[in-house]
């Protein structure tokens, strides 16, 4: 429970207050030698929990933006990429390679060249993926690898067949059948 003040003067040392606590702070004294300042925004009445709007800016400055900074973009040059975005070259590079792999053992010339496709969408993705950023330097890879794989397997069997390997093959499995 709290008591009234004491009548008369409450300060010990005889001095009164220079203002009221409790009344409405007074506006600071204007600036005699500084810019005229605008007026504050007014402020809805009905509504205590309103923000007040900030003045509008002066001549010759930047306005500022109630939500933020406004973002920076990036100047002319290579686009930046999504950094969490696959590179569509590194993942068609993978695609191919494996590809390239099982082409090269039905039929040899489609196998190298879907695997020269496959080293050259690999490297092509990583360059871009160095220099504009991005995922996929591991599909990329991959895509490079088993293209050369595919490349080497159609090169084996391309060779092997031109060798006559092939009509070896077919008469040792005829003879066989025969015996």
């Amino acid at each position: 429970m709290t008591y009234p003040p004491p009548p008369g003067n409450p300060d010990p040392y005889g001095q009164q207050p220079a203002h009221d606590p409790y009344s409405a702070p007074q506006p600071p004294a204007a600036d005699p030698y500084g810019a005229p300042q605008p007026p504050a925004a007014p402020q809805n009445p009905y509504d205590p929990y309103a923000q007040q709007q900030p003045p509008a800016p002066q001549y010759g400055q930047q306005p500022v933006s109630p939500y933020g900074a406004t973002p920076q973009y990036p100047a002319y040059g290579a686009p930046m990429a999504d950094p969490n975005k696959n590179n569509g070259l590194a993942i068609g590079s993978m695609a191919t390679g494996i590809g390239s792999i099982l082409l090269a053992c039905c039929c040899g010339v489609l196998g190298l060249l879907a695997g020269v496709v496959a080293v050259v969408l690999g490297i092509i993705a990583n360059k871009q993926i160095s220099e504009r950023g991005g995922q996929g330097k591991g599909m990329a890879l991959a895509g490079i690898i088993t293209g050369g794989v595919g490349i080497l397997i159609a090169l084996a069997l391309i060779i092997w067949a031109l060798s006559g390997g092939q009509q070896s093959l077919i008469n040792d499995i005829v003879n066989s059948s025969n015996s």
